[in-house]
C-alpha cells in the first residue's frame, strides 16, 4: 500500500478519527465524528476518509461498473479511459447484460487516470468572468504593456510582441510611428486617470478605461490637464478604452480622446494567439472578449425569445445604421431594460422608443403644461394617425403622469422567421413606417 503524504508539509498522513462539535441555539451540543487522514506533523491538514468505490460488474474486458458509496454507479471504459456520468447502479444493471466482476484492477489508479465524460461540455473557468471590475481590467492592461520592454523578449517572445502590438495600435491611432520602446513607466490612478504610461520620456499614453460605464463630468479634459501640469513636455496620446459598447462617442471629440474599442483589442489578442502566445492570463482575456463579441452577434442566430442584454445591444447597433437614434440601458424599479429611441418626424413633441420587444410612442410635456390634458390630446392624435396609416398602435393599459409618458404602443413590431429568428430587413421596413 502506498504511503499517503501531506500536500502541505509532505509528512506522512495517518488514519484517525475527527470530531466536529457544534453548539445549537438551545445550548445542546452536536458531535459529528468521521474518519479522517491527519498529518503526522500536526500542520493542520486533515481530509475526510470516504469509502473507496468498488467494481461490481463488467461487460467483457473493456467496461467496468463502479459502485460509489451513495449507490451511484458509473461506467468506466478501460480502452478510452472514459468515466461516464453517474446514475443509480440498479438502473445501469437493468440497461444491459452485466457479468460478475472477476478482475483485480487497482480502482483508485484507474479512476485517477480516467477522463470524466462531462468535462467535454464544460466551459473552462475564466479569470475575467470573476475579475469584471475596471480595476481588474486596468491591471491586465498594465501587465500586458509591461511586457513591451525589450529584455522581456527573452522570457516570452510572442507575449512581448503582443504587448508592443498593443502600444503600437495606440500610436497608429494617433497617426504616429511606433518608437522602439527603450523605457516605460506605468502609473495607475494618476490624478484619478486610470492608467498613465510614459514611454522613452517623450510620450504619455493616457488610458481612461470603461468596461460597462461611460465618461462623465468633464473628467476626460481634467485628466489631460493634470498630465500636462505634471509632464508639460510629453506628447499626449489619450485613448478611451472600451470593451463593451455604447450608443455614440461624441463626448470624446472635445477633449481629444480616441476610442479604442473591443474590435481593436480583439485584433491585437488574436494576432498574439496566432503568433504563439500561450500565457493563460492573456488567453483568458482574449476568450472573455470573444464571449462578449459572440453575445453581441447572437441576435443574428438566436431566437428572439432567447435574447439576452448583449443580443439587444447588437440589434440596436445594427438598427442604428438605418435609423438615426440612440440606445442605452434604462433603469427602473422593476429591473430596467435596454432601449432604442429616436425623434418623431411627425411632430417634434413626440419620440419613439423600443423597450426591447415593445415599441412605444412617448411625449414629454413642457414645464407648466397640464400633463393630463397634453397626454389625452396626444393619445387621441396618435391613435387616429395610427388607424389612418395602419400602424397597429394601441392605448396603454396604464396611463402615467411623469415627465415622460407613453401614449401608444405596439408589442409585435419585430418581424421573425417561422423559426423565431429575427428578420432584420423586414423589421427595419416595419419601423420606418413610424
Amino acid at each position: 500500500m502506498n504511503t499517503l503524504m501531506c500536500p502541505r508539509c509532505e509528512a506522512e498522513l495517518i488514519e484517525d478519527a475527527w470530531e466536529d462539535v457544534k453548539e445549537k441555539p438551545n445550548g445542546e451540543f452536536v458531535v459529528n465524528a468521521y474518519p479522517a487522514y491527519v498529518c503526522r506533523n500536526n500542520c493542520g491538514y486533515l481530509k475526510e476518509i470516504k469509502d473507496a468505490p468498488e467494481v461490481i460488474a463488467q461487460q467483457g474486458d473493456d467496461r467496468l461498473l463502479v459502485l460509489y458509496p451513495n449507490e451511484q454507479g458509473r461506467i468506466l471504459e478501460l480502452r478510452n479511459r472514459v468515466l461516464w456520468p453517474p446514475m443509480h447502479y440498479q438502473s445501469i444493471l437493468g440497461r444491459g447484460y452485466w457479468e460478475e466482476y472477476t478482475g483485480n484492477h487497482d480502482v483508485e489508479e484507474l479512476l485517477a487516470k480516467a477522463r470524466d465524460s462531462r468535462a467535454a461540455h464544460l466551459q473552462m473557468p475564466n479569470l475575467f468572468q470573476f475579475a469584471t471590475s475596471e480595476l481588474s481590467q486596468d491591471a491586465f492592461l498594465c501587465w500586458l504593456m509591461a511586457w513591451s520592454e525589450e529584455p522581456y523578449r527573452s522570457l516570452d517572445g510572442p507575449l512581448h510582441e503582443a504587448a508592443v502590438d498593443f502600444i503600437g495600435m495606440i500610436f497608429n491611432l494617433h497617426h504616429l510611428p511606433v518608437p522602439v520602446i527603450e523605457s516605460i513607466s506605468i502609473k495607475r490612478q494618476f490624478k484619478a486617470l486610470d492608467i498613465l504610461v510614459i514611454i522613452n520620456d517623450t510620450y504619455a499614453i493616457l488610458i481612461e478605461d470603461k468596461t460597462f460605464t461611460k465618461d462623465h463630468s468633464n473628467q476626460l479634459a481634467r485628466y489631460r490637464a493634470a498630465v500636462k501640469d505634471a509632464y508639460p513636455d510629453l506628447v499626449q496620446l489619450p485613448i478611451y478604452y472600451k470593451i463593451a459598447d455604447q450608443s455614440h462617442y461624441r463626448s470624446l471629440e472635445s477633449p481629444g480622446y480616441l476610442p479604442f474599442k473591443r474590435n481593436r483589442m480583439l485584433e491585437v489578442l488574436q494576432r498574439g494567439r496566432k503568433k504563439g502566445v500561450q500565457n493563460p492570463i492573456f488567453l483568458d482575456y482574449l476568450h472573455y472578449l470573444e464571449e462578449i463579441e459572440e453575445g453581441i452577434s447572437s441576435f443574428r442566430v438566436n431566437p428572439v425569445s432567447e435574447w439576452n442584454h448583449y443580443a439587444w445591444q447588437g440589434f440596436y447597433q445594427e438598427l442604428q445604421k438605418e435609423i438615426d437614434g440612440n440606445w442605452g440601458y434604462v433603469p427602473n424599479p422593476s429591473g430596467g431594460f435596454w432601449a432604442f429611441w429616436w425623434a418623431s418626424a411627425f411632430k417634434k413633441t413626440y419620440f419613439l422608443q423600443l423597450q426591447e420587444r415593445r415599441l412605444c410612442v412617448k411625449i414629454s410635456p413642457e414645464e407648466g403644461e397640464n400633463k393630463r390634458d397634453v397626454r389625452m390630446q396626444a393619445m387621441k392624435e396618435i391613435l387616429a394617425e395610427s388607424e389612418k396609416r395602419n400602424l397597429s398602435l394601441t392605448k396603454p393599459a396604464r396611463l402615467g403622469t411623469g415627465k415622460v409618458m407613453t401614449i401608444a404602443h405596439r408589442d409585435d413590431y419585430l418581424q421573425t422567421t417561422p423559426e423565431g429568428l429575427l428578420d432584420m430587413e423586414r423589421t427595419i421596413e416595419e419601423l420606418k413606417k413610424y
